[in-house]
């Protein structure tokens, strides 16, 4: 028969015996006993020692003694993978699920129901991530490890820790001509206004149309008209303008016209180049000529000899 918590115990204190039950006995020692540190009763677990175990992180114990694990919501690992022709069942996934890639390095997956990621190369220890719309992503291993290490930067990326290490500061240097980096403002309202197939050093020329009197820029294609000359400003002058040049003398202070005297006469058939004649012993409108030849034989005969 078991012991009841109101049986009656002997216990001997010096030389004087007395009665105890076995319920206050029971209290007394589960008091005294010590557990989880140095010299305890029941000393703390380790992998070589039994013992107390502590609950942790993630872990929850209720009164009843019960040990629970508590997963945090989003990541959960499902096992390891090692089949690129094969995918892991699917029909009680989660978004979040994931599988370990334990197969070959550099291997690439080859299966329509591996989704977006079939036919992507897949490196030991990345995750098979089970996403949005019934597919698998590959988060690398970086990605899924221990986090960020480091941020470095080539140019023209610089990165700055000095201010905080845990948050480094990273930017982009300003181009120059002689390298490349960042674009200022001033420089893309400089670019947007070069026209498009500019070139560089490109010597320009010009084409003259007659009837429209317009000068025709190449490149670029702008066009500027000359006007004609006229008694208040200057401009190209017109073929009428050069007819009637051509025929002002060349000597503009010279003669301007001739008119015939006494014994002389102007043949105006040519009046650019008129011909002046001398009439010799004759009379012009009854006047009679004075003018001398040369040859006074050229006179007329003496009259009544």
């Amino acid at each position: 028969m078991a012991v009841q918590n109101d049986d009656l115990l002997l216990v001997q204190r010096g030389t004087q015996p007395f009665r105890e039950t076995t319920a206050n006995l029971a209290s007394f020692v589960n008091g005294e006993i010590t557990s989880g540190g140095a010299g305890a009763d029941v000393p703390t677990a380790s992998a070589s020692v039994q013992g107390v175990v502590r609950v942790g992180n993630n872990l929850t114990i209720d009164a009843n003694g019960i040990l629970d694990a508590v997963i945090p919501s989003g990541l959960e690992f499902q096992g390891v993978w090692d089949q690129t022709d094969t995918v892991p069942a699917t029909g009680d996934l989660i978004v979040g699920n994931f599988f370990i890639w334990n197969g070959a390095n550099g291997a690439t997956l080859n299966n329509a129901a591996w989704g977006t990621a079939n036919g992507q190369t897949v490196n030991s220890s990345d995750r098979l991530m089970w996403a949005l719309g019934d597919n698998f992503q590959i988060i690398p291993l970086a990605v899924g490890g221990g986090g960020i290490q480091a941020v470095t930067g080539a140019a023209p990326i610089v990165v700055d820790s000095t201010t905080d290490p845990d948050q480094p500061e990273v930017s982009i240097t300003a181009a120059t001509t002689n390298a490349a980096g960042s674009m200022s403002g001033a420089d893309k309202t400089k670019l947007d206004g070069i026209s498009a197939g500019a070139e560089v050093n490109v010597n320009p020329s010009q084409a003259y149309t007659v009837g429209t009197r317009t000068l025709t820029l190449t490149p670029g294609g702008d066009t500027t008209q000359i006007p004609v000359a006229t008694t208040d400003d200057a401009g190209l002058m017109s073929a009428a303008d050069k007819t009637t040049l051509d025929n002002i003398s060349s000597n503009p202070s010279g003669v301007a016209s001739i008119s015939a005297g006494n014994g002389i006469s102007i043949d105006a058939d040519t009046p650019a180049v008129p011909i002046v004649s001398v009439a010799f012993g004759t009379a012009t409108n009854g006047t009679p000529v004075t003018v001398m030849p040369y040859d006074i034989s050229m006179l007329g005969a003496l009259p009544g000899g």
